[in-house]
C-alpha cells in the first residue's frame, strides 16, 4: 500500500522541483551542467526522447512507476508534466558550484522566482553525466525531513 502513495507522490515532488528551478532541466554527457542544458533544451523543444537520454536509470524506473500508478506512460506523463506552464521559463537558470565526486556529482541552480539556490544531483553511468531525479528527491524528503 505504501508504494501506491511514493509513485504519485515522488512525481509530484519531481514537478515541484522542477517548478521551483522554474522548469530548468539537464543533458549533455560531458559534464553535469552540459546535463542540465541538455535537459533544458529538450525539454523547451517537447522533445520526450531527449529529455529521457539525460535522465538516470534509477530516474526512469521511479518515473515510470508513477506514471503506471497513473494508468499512464512515462512519455504521457512527462508531456502532461511539463506541459504545465511554469515550465515555460524563457531562459536557463543561473548555476554554479558544480562538484564531480567519482561518479557522483551536485550542481545547484537558482530558482527563478525564488532566487533559492537548490542542489540537482547526478550519477555517471555509461561514461555518461545523467540526472538523478531519484537522488534530489531523496534528498529533498530529508531536507524536509528536518
Amino acid at each position: 500500500m505504501k508504494n501506491r502513495t511514493i509513485g504519485p507522490l515522488a512525481f509530484a515532488l519531481l514537478l515541484l522541483v522542477s517548478s521551483v528551478l522554474a522548469c530548468k532541466g539537464l543533458g549533455g554527457s560531458s559534464s553535469p551542467t552540459a546535463t542540465y542544458k541538455a535537459f533544458f533544451d529538450a525539454q523547451k523543444r517537447k522533445d520526450l526522447p531527449g529529455m529521457k537520454k539525460t535522465l538516470s536509470k534509477g530516474s526512469l524506473a521511479m518515473l515510470e512507476q508513477g506514471a503506471k500508478e497513473q494508468k499512464k506512460t512515462l512519455d504521457e506523463s512527462l508531456k502532461e508534466g511539463f506541459d504545465d506552464p511554469a515550465f515555460k521559463a524563457p531562459t536557463m537558470p543561473p548555476t554554479r558550484n558544480e562538484k564531480v565526486d567519482g561518479d557522483s556529482a551536485t550542481l545547484e541552480v537558482q530558482g527563478e522566482k525564488s532566487k533559492d539556490w537548490e542542489t540537482l544531483y547526478f550519477v555517471k553511468e555509461d561514461g555518461e553525466w545523467k540526472f538523478a531525479i531519484d537522488k534530489t528527491l531523496e534528498e529533498l524528503f530529508k531536507k524536509m525531513g528536518k
